[in-house]
């Protein structure tokens, strides 16, 4: 389950028993379509003593940050008191706040900038749509919005076959070439399947999750190209 701690700010995958309510959903899923039975890998003791009632909420276990810089750009300042359906926690909220300061998007007031309202267009993390903004001083928004879209497919650009991964770590090191980020690396990817004309072979040859990720990406960067325009 994701989790999201606010000291560190880091977000992490953690092994954590189902919930009661979990529990219940997933034994009604045997006998949906017919008769089915449902066989469970714990005791009635554990149901009973080590599950909890209800799981707990997304909202209190992740980065608020594009949460917060929403409400804001709705106009709710009053964040520690706006009627959440499911309260996060108010050290997350902070954290939040803290970070769209440190990005300029927030003033001392707490207040929206113009740099903020900007970002809040953006479908994007806040760090990643003051990228893009910022990218306007230094004239390399073409780059920066195909590095966004990258971004947000996730770590499953490149595949790994088991009787291939010599090949596939070979494809990899090439697109980091001249000791190049994984950024840069990524726009590397996505300027080399362009020059291709969007080849689906390029993909195989390199090892590339052409339909699932880098469609996607393909997509999401027109999107993103809209936005910017607008």
């Amino acid at each position: 389950m994701k989790s999201y701690n606010p000291r560190t700010g880091m977000e992490s995958l953690l092994i954590t028993p189902i919930s009661k309510a979990s529990a219940m959903q997933r034994a009604g899923r045997s006998g949906r379509t017919g008769p089915g039975k449902c066989f469970r890998l714990y005791t009635a003791y554990n149901f009973q003593n080590d599950l909890d009632d209800n799981t707990v909420p997304e909202i209190q276990r992740s980065n608020l940050a594009s949460v917060v810089l929403s409400l804001k750009s709705l106009g709710i300042h009053d964040l520690m008191h706006f009627d959440f359906m499911d309260p996060p926690p108010s050290e997350a909220l902070l954290k939040a706040l803290e970070l769209l300061f440190a990005l300029s998007a927030l003033n001392k007031l707490g207040e929206l900038t113009k740099v903020g309202r900007r970002m809040a267009e953006f479908p994007l993390d806040p760090m990643l749509s003051k990228m893009i903004v910022a990218s306007e001083k230094y004239k390399c928004s073409d780059d920066i919005i195909s590095i966004a879209a990258m971004l947000s497919v996730g770590n499953s650009i490149f595949y790994r076959p088991k009787d291939k991964q010599v090949h596939a770590d070979n494809a990899w090191m090439n697109f980091h070439t001249g000791n190049v980020g994984d950024h840069i690396a990524l726009l590397k990817v996505y300027n080399s399947w362009k020059e291709t004309n969007f080849s689906t072979q390029w993909c195989y040859e390199n090892y590339i999750q052409v339909y699932m990720n880098l469609c996607f990406a393909s997509q999401y960067l027109s999107h993103l190209y809209l936005v910017y325009v607008l």
